[in-house]
């Protein structure tokens, strides 16, 4: 079953970052590159701009700036993000690929001698007729990808879908280097449910310089 909705909203990031990259708002606040349409952890953000798309000098200094914002969250790792449940509607920003998956358990590959090897070992069965030709995402690309299954929108598959939690939305963040006449608020940055509540670790800020802690 899939949901034609796919419940992650997404933040929009300043014009001038606006072609390298797009921010994820759930399952967590992740930055998307969007020539590889695959998600980033915060501390290989300004590597990967800087090998794989040059990026240009002066707007290194607003990477850095975003980048402090969400200093004071707990480091990501790869292990720490979700993948989304089998049959989800596709994750637009993420790219889409051919991969081939167990019949018996959730096993998904882009290989399929991969996907016919597990069937033969795990299982204990031929792999004929044991798997499926399928579309699949993954938060990250390369060796650290972990895919599920994403509705490819035919019409037998629209009719098996799951009922969406909530529409996409797309707002407005601004993450420019502040000025000394502008007051910051990103309490809402710190997540689903942080309200206006400041982290524990801000005790005692300047709430109108909040990028000094």
């Amino acid at each position: 079953m899939c949901s034609l909705i796919s419940p992650g909203r997404v933040l929009k990031l300043p014009d001038s970052l606006d072609p390298y990259l797009i921010m994820l708002d759930e399952p967590v606040r992740l930055p998307v590159c969007r020539a590889c349409q695959a998600a980033l952890l915060p501390k290989s953000l300004m590597d990967h701009l800087r090998k794989h798309h040059q990026l240009p000098q002066e707007l290194r200094k607003t990477v850095r700036f975003f980048l402090s914002l969400i200093s004071t969250l707990p480091p990501l790792d790869f292990d720490d993000v979700p993948c989304n449940p089998d049959g989800s509607a596709p994750v637009e920003v993420l790219r889409v690929v051919d991969a081939f998956q167990c019949n018996h358990c959730p096993f998904i590959r882009r290989d399929v001698t991969d996907v016919r090897k597990h069937i033969n070992q795990e299982h204990g069965i031929s792999a004929a007729s044991s798997y499926d030709e399928i579309k699949a995402q993954s938060w990250f690309g390369g060796r650290r990808a972990v895919y599920w299954r994403v509705c490819d929108g035919s019409t037998a598959e629209k009719s098996e879908c799951l009922p969406a939690e909530e529409t996409s939305k797309e707002t407005n963040l601004s993450l420019e280097p502040p000025t000394d006449t502008l007051a910051l608020c990103q309490w809402g940055f710190f997540g689903k449910g942080f309200g206006n509540r400041l982290p524990k670790s801000w005790s005692g800020v300047d709430t109108t310089r909040p990028w000094e802690v």
